[in-house]
């Protein structure tokens, strides 16, 4: 039965042998005869298919192609002449370049140029339906090898092609919301990604707490539309009008489609003749408002519109939108969350250090402080200075809590807060430690701390540390030494215990404290650490005490690969009346980082 129909004969021949077998094209051609002609073969096939003449005439049009095209019938496409035919659209590369009807590859190949396929977008004028053909043109030749005629195949690619570029899109404007917690300059930044891939016009407003819009971005390619745009807006209420598009989507938060605007539409809309003649400059085709929505809240709505582009939005533009506008919305909440946990935590760090470095006698300070940062998030860090007077003399504490955020916070505060009281009673730096421990390892859990305490006197300091990085002394002629005895770090054992060391600091010395944030600032390769902190020192010894931790902040702002891994905290102190080298020829500059 292999090869036969059921009655026993082949599909091919009367007598199933190879003898029935079609052998050639012209045989075929024969057995069709007059049942089949090559019209309804053509007709048949779902690509559409066009053949045109050498004075660029289409003779010839299958089924499909007269309908892609958007006629009634082959003989209407054939009566047209053809350049009537290409103006009835506008036509762009993939490139966004505009064709004309002489880059057509049939056209060309009637010319008598090599051809590639040709991928293009068409609007058509009347209807505003995008598409996207792949246009592929084959030569029909004559005896001698002459082109008597070019056959085109139209392929219609527009459902992948309009995939492919809304998920490349959404992937763009996704990375570009998610950039930086500024969301008025990321959503500025996807509007114009916007224009004019997606629509010819792109707004973007927010709404305040009472009901107020701002305005963020409105952009159009050409300059002299956004000063028109611009115009337009003085005719908008501030507060908009809860039954009327922007207002009305704002008060649902269901988007909206004016798939067709009219002229009607415009007069209705308009609140005098000046401002319906602005309309119709415009030249509104469709429209799209959809409402920014996260956590239930509508915090804005993205507009878009199409005009001079002649394109008309449809449902699955609008669900395009949404998902655009969903992403928006979810990058807005998320910055508007950020920048307020910023603001909280700025807040709190500040309140964690003294206001102002105090006068005190005899000396000159100057501090530092680099919150512990990651890209656009601050963290409340655990570093700390103060300083607080005493019988004796004036404290100067520096530290360094372990964890971060509230944690870290209210252990700040409690050692901050615990030395001070301590500091009423006890006057030596190493029996303000002990205490300061004490009170640590009767927290529940873990509370870890690293200090230096010094008290100062007159060209002298009495020091204590709790495994602290050690205090370093620069000379003005680039000599360091270091006060070094460090004792074990607050909160860690029972039966710890901590020494005084007085030091005796001349009037050419500056005295650095700093935390570990110093020397583990990470760099491309490695850390900053203690010998670059040394030639630092080196080199700008005798500045003053705010010169050189203005350098110091202005160098690991440098030398930093990515965000501060760790909070920063620095100390510098210098006795009064010490020579040094002038300061005037040094230009200063205001860095990130807080020096007072």
């Amino acid at each position: 039965m292999k090869g036969k129909d059921l009655d026993g004969t082949s599909p091919l021949g009367g007598d199933g042998t190879d003898a029935g077998a079609i052998r050639s094209l012209r045989e075929l051609d024969q057995r069709l005869g007059a049942a089949h002609s090559l019209t309804e073969v053509l007709d048949s096939l779902a690509e559409a298919i066009t053949i045109r003449d050498p004075s660029n005439r289409i003779v010839y049009a299958n089924r499909a192609a007269v309908e892609q095209m958007g006629f009634g019938s082959r003989e209407e496409l054939l009566g047209r002449p053809p350049q009537s035919i290409f103006d009835d659209y506008v036509v762009r590369g993939e490139d966004g370049r505009e064709l004309k009807m002489e880059d057509i590859p049939s056209v060309r190949l009637l010319a008598g140029d090599r051809v590639e396929p040709l991928l293009m977008r068409t609007v058509q004028r009347s209807t505003g339906i995008v598409k996207w053909n792949l246009l592929k043109a084959a030569a029909i030749r004559d005896s001698e090898g002459n082109a008597v005629a070019a056959v085109t195949i139209i392929e219609d690619v527009t459902s992948e092609k309009v995939a492919e570029l809304r998920e490349r899109f959404l992937a763009q404007a996704t990375e570009t919301l998610m950039s930086s917690i500024d969301y008025q300059e990321t959503l500025g930044n996807v509007a114009w990604l916007a224009v004019p891939e997606i629509a010819d016009w792109c707004a973007v407003d927010l709404i305040a707490e009472d009901g107020a819009r701002e305005q963020v971005v409105v952009a159009h390619r050409d300059p002299r539309k956004i000063e028109l745009a611009e115009q337009l807006r003085r005719y908008e209420p501030q507060v908009p009008d809860p039954d009327r598009g922007l207002g009305r989507v704002l008060r649902t938060g269901v988007g909206e489609l004016y798939q067709d605007i009219t002229d009607e539409m415009l007069v209705e809309g308009a609140a005098d003749e000046e401002h319906l003649r602005l309309l119709r400059e415009v030249g509104f085709r469709s429209a799209l408002i959809m409402p920014l929505r996260a956590r239930g809240r509508t915090l804005g709505v993205l507009t878009l519109v199409t005009a001079e582009s002649l394109r008309r939005f449809d449902d699955s533009d609008r669900e395009f939108a949404e998902q655009l506008a969903d992403r928006a919305a979810i990058a807005v909440d998320n910055a508007k969350l950020a920048t307020a946990r910023r603001e909280i935590a700025e807040t709190l760090q500040r309140s964690l250090l003294p206001d102002a470095v105090p006068s005190i006698p005899g000396w000159e300070i100057a501090t530092m402080y680099r919150p512990a940062s990651t890209f656009d998030e601050v963290e409340v860090g655990g570093d700390f200075y103060d300083f607080f007077e005493t019988p004796e003399g004036w404290i100067v504490l520096l530290g360094d809590v372990t964890g971060r955020g509230v944690d870290a916070a209210a252990m700040t505060s409690l050692v901050r807060h615990g030395a001070r009281f301590l500091a009423k009673h006890e006057h030596g730096p190493s029996r303000i430690l002990a205490n300061l421990d004490e009170t640590l390892r009767e927290q529940p859990g873990v509370s870890l701390c690293s200090a230096a305490c010094l008290r100062l006197e007159p060209d002298r300091v009495v020091a204590s540390s709790a495994g602290h990085p050690s205090p370093l002394i620069v000379r003005d002629d680039g000599r360091i030494r270091e006060i070094g005895g460090p004792g074990p770090i607050l909160g860690g054992w029972h039966g710890s215990s901590w020494t005084d060391r007085t030091v005796e600091i001349g009037p050419d010395e500056t005295l650095l404290l700093y935390t570990d944030g110093v020397t583990d600032t990470r760099g491309p390769d490695e850390r900053f650490g203690r010998g670059r902190l040394r030639e630092f020192l080196a080199e700008h010894a005798g500045f003053s005490p705010a010169e050189m931790l203005v350098s110091l902040d202005r160098l690991l702002e440098r030398f930093q690969a990515v965000g501060h891994s760790d909070d920063t905290g620095a100390v510098a102190l210098r006795p009064v009346g010490g020579e040094r080298a002038p300061s005037e020829d040094r230009h200063l500059t205001d860095v990130g980082g807080r020096v007072g």
